[in-house]
């Protein structure tokens, strides 16, 4: 004779396991949108071509400048341009007074002015934690001294 088995389940035990699997599902759903590519035009289910284009930028060749207003001081900000890119980068009427209470514009400077022969815009400088508002302050004045610069 054949024994037969019986199963008991509570039926707290199917809720919790039929929730568990809804969310589960919820999940995988939400993923896929999230990193699915989009097309440009934002058709869904089309993939976007990438693009190998750079945007180019020219500049009028010259030395553009935008100030940076630090308590009472006023610190302009010199950029150099040549057609391409940006060459040089520097700050007018820097005082002892203000680079004592303000340490980090020296040394931001120099980073930005490092980083600036190996990137090709001023959106892809990086900066540490240590001189993220000093850097960001930096780049919003070459920003405004660019606007100058640009060919339109």
């Amino acid at each position: 004779m054949a024994s037969t088995k019986l199963i008991v389940l509570k039926s707290k035990e199917i809720i919790y396991t039929a929730i568990f699997l809804a969310l589960i599902i919820i999940l995988i759903v939400i993923l896929t949108i999230m990193f699915k590519p989009k097309a440009e035009n934002g058709k869904p289910g089309e993939t976007a071509e990438p693009t190998t284009e750079a945007t180019e930028v020219s500049y009028i060749p010259g030395t553009y400048n935008s100030t940076i207003s630090l308590g009472e001081s006023t610190i302009s900000v010199m950029v150099t341009v040549d057609e391409e890119s940006i060459t040089d980068v520097s700050f007018e009427n820097l005082n002892e007074s203000v680079t004592t209470m303000y340490p980090l514009l020296e040394t931001s400077m120099e980073d930005i002015n490092t980083q600036l022969q190996y990137v090709s815009s001023i959106d892809d400088i990086t900066y540490s934690n240590d001189t993220q508002y000093t850097t960001t302050v930096i780049c919003n004045a070459i920003k405004n001294a660019l606007a100058d610069a640009e060919v339109k």
